[in-house]
């Protein structure tokens, strides 16, 4: 159950002319934009619009009485040493022509405060136009993605990753790869049939790099024993026979081919590097265990060197033996395994 606490006051952690430009000039600042801030910088406990207590709030809202069309959605701020900030606008609320009560109340309101000074009816008003803008700004920040970052207990990604099946606690951070990056590609993940347009767009936009892919490469696959031929075997001739200890495959295997690269971007790509694992992982995380696949890194022209002394390069993957024409074109001699890589 709530309890009564002390009011809130805003942290340090506006940037600190923060309110010297608002007061100036509020006009130029819309309701959201500074409720955001609040929202975002604030420190309470819960967003703004969640709180049953409007005392822990980092701010007051209120409307000011008044018969203006409004010119934008704050017309005053004003800070209270005891006590949290109170914006003040005209766009919504009890008075005003646009609001529900008669327009002689608002008459009315407007001249106890100018003639007489007395507040009563407007702060009474002012209870529930707090909790109503409140809420209304509430309504508009949980259907923003973006807004929803601004607190650690957002829920928007939640929402989007359960879509490709990561909603769990349990499901994040498993591997190199930055969730919200998953998140970002959720409509080529969520699809139920891979296909190469996907991989190659989450992979192209992930490293800015060019991608492309080539289907149906050969392979061999090698036969358990019990499947090979043999003297005790009852396999029929011409149907299920097959000699030898392994078989031609073309149907479960791609191949990636990234670039042509620079010298720079090529080394990237080496087996046991930082991006060398984030593709495998993005590969596993698209297409699973069930197709085989290598890569082919393509490296420019321009930068292929032979071996000189004092430079090193690993060998089989950066290093080419005497000059390389450059009518030859781009190097394409390198083709890694990362999966079988890692195994060794």
């Amino acid at each position: 159950m709530d309890t009564p606490s002390d009011p809130v006051t805003p942290t340090n952690t506006l940037p600190p002319d923060f309110w010297q430009k608002l007061e100036a000039d509020p006009y130029r600042f819309g309701l959201y934009h500074v409720l955001r801030w609040l929202d975002a910088r604030s420190g309470t406990r819960k967003p703004l619009g969640r709180d049953s207590l409007p005392s822990r709030e980092p701010v007051r809202l209120r409307q000011e009485p008044s018969m203006a069309f409004a010119p934008s959605t704050i017309c005053d701020v004003d800070r209270d040493k005891d006590g949290p900030p109170v914006v003040s606008i005209l766009s919504y609320g009890l008075f005003g022509p646009n609001g529900p009560l008669p327009l002689h109340l608002t008459e009315y309101v407007r001249e106890r405060i100018v003639h007489h000074r007395d507040h009563t009816l407007s702060a009474f008003a002012d209870i529930f136009h707090h909790r109503l803008i409140a809420l209304f700004y509430r309504a508009w920040a949980d259907a923003q993605s973006t807004v929803s970052l601004d607190r650690p207990e957002e829920n928007f990604s939640r929402h989007v990753a359960s879509l490709i099946n990561q909603g769990q606690k349990s499901l994040k951070q498993r591997d190199s790869i930055m969730d919200h990056a998953k998140y970002f590609f959720a409509g080529h993940l969520v699809r139920q049939t891979r296909n190469p347009e996907g991989i190659i767009q989450i992979l192209k936009t992930f490293f800015n790099i060019n991608v492309s892919l080539k289907e149906f490469v050969p392979q061999w696959i090698e036969l358990h024993p019990s499947q090979q031929l043999g003297l005790n075997g009852s396999m029929g001739l011409g149907k299920d026979t097959i000699l030898g200890s392994s078989v031609r495959d073309a149907q479960h295997k791609f191949r990636l081919l990234l670039g042509p690269l620079t010298r720079s971007e090529f080394d990237q790509f080496m087996p046991g590097t930082s991006k060398a694992k984030q593709l495998t992982h993005w590969l596993r995380h698209y297409v699973g265990i069930e197709l085989n696949w290598d890569v082919e890194v393509v490296l420019k022209k321009e930068d292929i060197k032979g071996i000189r002394l004092g430079e090193a390069s690993p060998l089989g993957l950066g290093t080419w033996m005497g000059l390389r024409p450059n009518s030859a074109g781009d190097a394409h001699d390198v083709v890694i395994d990362y999966e079988l890589r890692e195994k060794l």
